[in-house]
């Protein structure tokens, strides 16, 4: 099996922890990024690869380099066009590689499974149905009337059996449902979560999209074997999911129904759960909290900070150094609302954090004012940045930590700890890595811009000039 791990979303129901520039699968507040946790573990089934886009991409490589999966098993899509697009690149690039015979898995990026030993079982009885040209659904048994899941109906039939599972035939797939008709699902003993966990045969899958998506698979079938012109065919696609697209059309699909301890982690609710019962690692909470007739609440911080709460019930706080979250426990998904009340305001609080990954290393915002910019940089052993000049702002850098060069219009200047380096406007600059650790030095800004779009690159080792 070809196991394969979609990686994508906005990070709005997680927010403010989880952002468009570093959705939830990356985030640190796990203890370990559901990044990496799901590609360890599909890689039981066979070597994962990985569907993400562009603007993910430095935050991908961290984790598949962290897991020596090879860069070329990541296939990064130009602009984020929903799973049927995700799912045809991905065929399209195996049959090239005359893999149309091969049995896929796909996989979302930031779920979360508990029972894994259940889940393997449900993958393998997957894998011998997608043999008999099915596609199949992996099924939740709902525990509650869920509301903000896809729900698939399945028939009495048995397709096929292994052990307790059985592969059954589907009848409908339904979007989100009211609250009533969740209550039904939930009672019928017929109706499933679906978690966007699919498994089958690459052949199988092109012919769906060519009886069901046929405009989408002629313009996919248009990609060049090295993807030169992938920017120009996905302008062109239409943006719409593999469920809506595909699997509601579908007859020749089952659906294995199972418990697997699954979570998506979609909501402040879900992880507060999750980690009361010691699902979720809550290492990275760095919340000293103090109550007072307080009872039910949840406090998440990712600094250290003492927080109080008095006279309150059923609280979340979820804080963050340049925003805070407070809800009601049991509303935490309308948090997707202030995320859009944020971007109709063009608030940068909805998109980024103070902090960003870079290909060489990363970058704190310590503080941002009218007239100055302070930052720490840490640049990787072996890494450099651009050559690179700014209009707007002169810098002064002190090295904190570690050895390197800075090369200023063309000199090269070594430097080590308590080493200070100013840069005028119009300069020509660089800092390399040149020791076996990181390198990190204070920045300070001054001008009249301090945006990162004040960059005239001339010189980089990550093709962005």
């Amino acid at each position: 099996m070809i196991p394969v791990v979609i990686s994508g979303g906005s990070g709005s129901r997680l927010w403010p922890i989880s952002r468009t520039s570093y959705p939830k699968q990356f985030c640190e507040v796990f203890d370990e990024p559901l990044l990496e946790r799901t590609l360890k573990r599909v890689r039981e089934l066979g070597e994962p690869r990985v569907v993400t886009i562009e603007s993910l991409r430095v935050l991908t490589n961290r984790c598949v380099q962290s897991l020596s999966i090879p860069s070329e098993n990541v296939i990064y899509e130009p602009l984020a066009k929903n799973t049927a697009a995700a799912i045809a690149l991905l065929c399209h690039r195996l049959f090239l590689d005359k893999k149309s015979d091969e049995i896929v898995g796909i996989f979302p990026a930031d779920h979360f499974i508990q029972d894994t030993k259940t889940f393997y079982s449900v993958v393998h009885l997957a894998e011998k149905c997608a043999r008999d040209n099915k596609i199949v659904t992996l099924g939740i048994e709902p525990t509650y009337p869920a509301t903000g899941f896809g729900y698939v109906e399945c028939e009495d039939a048995i397709f096929q059996t292994s052990g307790n599972l059985s592969a059954r035939d589907v009848k409908a797939f339904y979007e989100k449902p009211d609250l009533t008709t969740a209550e039904n699902f939930t009672k019928s003993g017929r109706h499933f979560w679906n978690a966007g966990m699919f498994v089958f045969q690459v052949s199988t899958m092109i012919e769906a999209f060519k009886t069901h998506l046929p405009d989408l698979w002629t313009k996919i079938s248009t990609l060049t074997p090295d993807l030169s012109n992938l920017l120009e065919v996905y302008t062109q696609l239409p943006s719409i999911s593999i469920d809506k697209g595909i699997m509601e059309k579908m007859k020749e699909q089952v659906c294995i129904p199972s418990q697997i301890g699954w979570s998506d982690l979609g909501s402040w609710d879900d992880y507060a759960k999750m980690a009361e019962v010691g699902f979720v690692s809550t290492a990275n909470n760095l919340a000293a909290v103090v109550g007072y007739e307080a009872q039910h609440n949840f406090v998440l911080s990712v600094r250290p900070k003492t927080v109080a709460l008095v006279n309150v019930d059923d609280v979340l706080v979820i804080d963050t150094p340049d925003a805070l979250l407070i809800g009601k426990r049991g509303k935490s998904q309308n948090t997707k609302k202030i995320v859009e009340k944020l971007e109709e305001n063009k608030n940068k609080t909805a998109r980024e954090h103070t902090f960003d990954y870079r290909p060489w290393g990363k970058y704190d915002i310590l503080s941002d004012d009218s007239e100055f910019k302070i930052k720490v940089i840490a640049v990787n052993p072996g890494q450099q940045l651009s050559y690179q000049s700014h209009i707007h702002r002169s810098e002064h850098w002190v090295v904190i930590e570690g050895h390197g060069e800075v090369v200023i219009n063309e000199q090269v200047l070594d430097i080590s700890p308590g080493s200070s380096i100013v840069i005028p406007m119009n300069s020509k600059h660089r800092i390399r890595n040149t020791g076996q650790k990181i390198l990190r030095f204070v920045e300070v800004q001054t001008g009249e811009y301090f945006g990162e779009d004040d960059i005239t690159r001339y010189e980089d080792d990550y093709k962005r000039v």
